[in-house]
């Protein structure tokens, strides 16, 4: 079908593989003879468009050298740390080999005999500037400059691996991976029969709920297992036994001894979480949201709440909870969301915590009272004026929590309070408020405040007829029948025709109109994914209308020396692709944040 012969085939499903765009199910070891079936792995095929936005959120919660080492294991889907050792530290031997290398497993830099970088500026992988899916702010290789972002020693290569894994970035590649979703659960129900049933198969319901809890926690510890950091990795990243040994060839890292930590290391196989990316972006567009509401100084408090929890969440959702009734532990992953007002007045020293507040509230807590102003007797202010850095310790903790009643207060419930200084984050709550306040906006974009009253009503009462639909939107049915046939064509509202006679007349129907927000969640999304390739579509179409010129301004001694070479058309025509180029692109980024809130951020909702 495809035309190609097998050696090309295999080629290429090795690289789908590595990239993780495609899941593989291997044979039986007992009985090699059985094919191995391939499937298209779409999630983390859609992760492709976010390469640019990984190794911003990287760059700005650590710095350039480890969004330097993010940025190349994007490129590579997943490598062993020899392989990437090699590609950022080249040794003579390889050097003086005669064959192209580069990257590891032969991504990006290829080498002359001498060994100096064709493609490379300075003699590193780390050094090349090069920039990821149009991102310009993020410079995952680097530039020329000592603080480039560049990375001098194999130590500190181990160093930001081991900061990486610590905090979930970077986890372990192991062959449960990729497995298709029905064959990790088929493996894992397979373990849980061996462990609950006494024979080949549950028999009873009590048996059959007993595997299908045992399964979904199986399914959750081999996940959770991938995040744990090995302790050879430990060892090494503090300076024990880190030097870099060699065996059997140029590029073929040594297993001589099970006790060698740096051999361990050598071998071990990583690649990007990208459940962590899911936790990170919905941090970000949180922050967002309540700065748009709130105001910047209750973002930032709510910043450091987040950042505070990312560290002891894997994942921004549960995608194997416990079947209903099965014995689980929620009251322990509760304590993992709450956050206490000490640690949060503690972590906002360097914050102006009085903005934002109403300030009678400010002055109840410093102690001082509001005065007329001198020039203008309309305007109060406070009588003493506050430094906000010498603040005592209880006015400040005090500060803060009218802020977490801010948050509190909102409509979207950023937070909860639990007690006395205590509060938490109800992420699964707030996920579907956002996902429902983005139903609402494109329903208000297409059909106006009628339709968003009509998606209200209908959520509020659950299946209505037409008189009871316009009994609860207070309306006419001439009125409201174009909103509900033009929203059911769209998919965002559900009509059920009931017959009440045998036969199937309009006029003897009672039509039921209902709203699903699961549904609805579902129809968005879809209309999202084609706005997004419509959108990558029209942005190679534009690109291929200027490619010749972009093939000259692309040129090394065109680059930084625009004017001299090329003409002012050409310089217009350039200036003009840019800032289609940069209008497309962030229309694509809007888009793929509404992705990520219809479906990263939650589960699948229960229809209603």
């Amino acid at each position: 079908m495809s035309y190609l012969n097998k050696r090309q085939i295999n080629s290429a499903l090795v690289i789908l593989v590595q990239q993780h765009l495609v899941t593989h199910t291997p044979p039986d070891p007992d009985d090699l003879n059985k094919p191995t079936f391939y499937e298209i792995d779409w999630q983390h095929s859609y992760a492709l468009v976010r390469c640019g936005r990984v190794v911003k959120l990287v760059q700005d919660r650590f710095d350039l050298q480890t969004a330097n080492v993010v940025s190349n294991l994007l490129t590579l889907g997943h490598t062993r740390i020899a392989d990437l050792t090699d590609a950022y530290f080249p040794s003579d031997e390889d050097s003086d080999a005669d064959a192209d290398e580069g990257l590891a497993n032969g991504v990006g830099l290829k080498r002359k005999r001498s060994g100096t970088p064709v493609n490379g500026t300075n003699g590193k992988v780390n050094g090349t500037g090069a920039h990821v899916n149009g991102d310009d702010s993020a410079q995952p290789n680097g530039t020329m400059k000592d603080d480039d972002g560049s990375i001098h020693s194999v130590d500190s290569l181990y160093k930001i691996i081991h900061k990486l894994m610590d905090k979930g970035w970077i986890m372990k590649a192991e062959e449960s991976q990729f497995l298709s979703a029905g064959d990790l659960h088929s493996a894992c129900r397979r373990v849980a029969i061996q462990r609950v049933c006494k024979g080949p198969v549950p028999e009873g319901n009590k048996e059959i709920e007993q595997v299908a809890a045992f399964t979904q926690r199986e399914k959750r510890r081999v996940r959770d297992s991938w995040l744990e950091t090995p302790q050879c990795m430990e060892q090494v990243s503090h300076g024990r036994n880190n030097k870099r040994v060699k065996m059997n060839g140029a590029n073929d890292r040594s297993r001589t001894s099970n006790n060698d930590p740096a051999s361990e290391v050598a071998e071990l196989v990583i690649r990007i979480n990208p459940e962590k990316i899911a936790v990170a972006m919905r941090t970000e567009q949180l922050v967002g949201l309540v700065e748009q509401r709130l105001g910047a100084v209750t973002a930032r408090i709510y910043r450091i709440m987040l950042l505070s929890l990312e560290g002891r969440i894997g994942h921004s959702f549960e995608e194997w909870p416990s079947p209903p009734g099965a014995e689980e532990d929620g009251a322990a992953d509760d304590e993992h969301l709450r956050i206490f007002s000490d640690y949060i007045a503690r972590s906002t020293s360097h914050l102006d915590i009085c903005e934002g507040l109403d300030p009678s509230a400010v002055c109840n807590i410093t102690g001082r009272y509001m005065q007329q102003s001198k020039e203008n007797a309309v305007n109060w202010q406070i009588n003493d004026p506050l430094d906000p850095t010498k603040l005592k310790t209880h006015e400040r903790k005090a500060l803060v929590e009218k802020h977490i009643d801010l948050l509190t207060h909102d409509p979207f419930h950023f937070a909860t309070w639990v007690g006395r200084g205590e509060c938490r984050i109800d992420f699964e709550e707030i996920a579907k408020t956002l996902i429902q306040h983005e139903l609402e906006n494109t329903i208000f974009a297409r059909k106006m405040p009628l339709g968003v009253k009509l998606i209200r009503a209908l959520q509020r009462k659950g299946k209505l007829d037409e008189r009871q639909t316009c009994n609860a939107m207070m309306m006419s049915a001439a009125d409201i029948r174009g909103v509900i046939n033009d929203l059911t064509v769209q998919g965002f509202v559900q009509v059920q025709e009931i017959p009440k006679v045998d036969r199937r007349e309009a006029k003897h129907s009672l039509h039921l109109v209902w709203y699903d927000r699961q549904r609805a969640r579902e129809k968005l999304l879809h209309d999202t994914y084609k706005g997004m390739v419509r959108i990558m579509q029209r942005l190679a179409f534009e690109r291929g209308k200027v490619q010749p010129l972009l093939a000259k301004a692309e040129r090394s001694d065109v680059v930084g020396n625009e004017e001299k070479y090329l003409s002012a058309d050409e310089l217009d025509a350039l200036k003009k692709w840019k800032e289609v180029q940069e209008k497309l692109l962030l229309q694509l980024f809007r888009e793929d944040d509404l992705v990520a809130t219809l479906r990263d951020f939650v589960g699948p909702l229960i229809s209603a």
